[in-house]
């Protein structure tokens, strides 16, 4: 009786942590790519639009439309958006170009669309993200960094992050560090402002790096190898799950992260400090790509689907 007691208590305890979505928003679109940005939640789809969403009520504000493109067999469409960023008014956007691999990017301010990149650059740019006002930082699939000057239209500087092919990149909160994981499984810091590399991270995961994330002078990672990453100036560490990780997040102070766990779209949430777990989060119909902390509570999540979920963490 005592054994079946426990037993009981554990199956209650069990459920009791895993924690479903108290919110769900649509988008017009599989969702690519999401930030958060200015009290406003921007997400790219693959239908050629950014929803924006306002944080407080959750209501859809807006919506920026891009123009159609053509493919090499004549065929006409709305362009994958793969990146987004949001900053100071204006948002930037990395695009399919329809006729070839690289990329076209645009970028929305004052109620204009502008091209800033086509295809003939052949860029083959994964993801974008604003430095400041004037300055947009890409990360291209062979590793290379790009800071590009807005009012000039010009790159300042290129940087090999390193040897193999770009997994993710994140800014620190003041955007003045980047860290850049690749198939290597390293992570390299650069000086967003002078291209910098100032150190390479290793040891902790041992395979291609998926996400990143970067709060409070720590990082943390998800890879290939099972591992989620934990670099701290102090008692960097990995922890080993039993399936690819394919996203993390950090909330602002760093004190609490989150990672996919699994194959049925889970999320393990864990103390940074002490490792311990301390709630699962389910939800989802597909794998999450990003995970992102509104505060040191509130999470929010999307995968390749046309939902942003969100969960309260007690």
């Amino acid at each position: 009786m005592k054994i079946l007691s426990l037993v009981f208590l554990f199956f209650v305890q069990a459920i009791a942590e895993l924690i479903t979505p108290s919110a769900i928003l649509k988008t017009d679109g599989l969702i690519s790519d999401m930030v958060v940005r200015e009290g406003k939640t921007y997400a790219s789809t693959d239908t050629g639009v950014v929803n924006v969403f306002d944080l407080a009520s959750r209501r859809k504000l807006s919506s920026i439309s891009l123009p159609s493109v053509t493919s090499g067999s004549g065929k006409i469409f709305l362009p994958k958006i793969y990146s987004v960023d949001h900053f100071a008014g204006a948002t930037v956007m990395v695009t399919e170009s329809g006729e070839s691999s690289f990329r076209n990017v645009y970028i929305w301010r004052e109620n204009k669309l502008v091209m800033l990149i086509g295809k003939t650059s052949g860029l083959l740019i994964k993801k974008v993200r604003f430095v400041d006002a004037n300055h947009l930082i890409f990360g291209l699939s062979g590793d290379a960094i790009i800071l590009m000057d807005l009012d000039k239209r010009k790159s300042l500087y290129e940087v090999q992050a390193g040897g193999g092919v770009f997994g993710d990149m994140a800014l620190s909160p003041k955007r003045s560090l980047l860290a850049v994981g690749d198939e290597s499984g390293e992570i390299v810091q650069i000086e967003t402002r002078s291209g910098k590399v100032l150190k390479t991270l290793s040891g902790i995961n041992l395979d291609a790096i998926n996400r990143l994330a970067y709060q409070n002078n720590t990082i943390i990672s998800g890879g290939h190898d099972r591992r989620v990453g934990v670099y701290k100036a102090h008692g960097s560490y990995f922890i080993e799950t039993n399936f690819f990780v394919y996203a993390v997040g950090l909330s602002p102070s760093a004190s609490i992260g989150v990672y996919t766990d699994g194959d049925e779209n889970e999320l393990q949430i864990f103390e940074l400090e002490t490792q311990k777990k301390i709630g699962r989060l389910k939800g989802g119909e597909t794998l999450y790509d990003t995970l992102i902390f509104l505060d040191e509570h509130t999470l929010i999540g999307s995968g390749e689907e046309n939902k942003i979920y969100y969960w309260r963490i007690p």
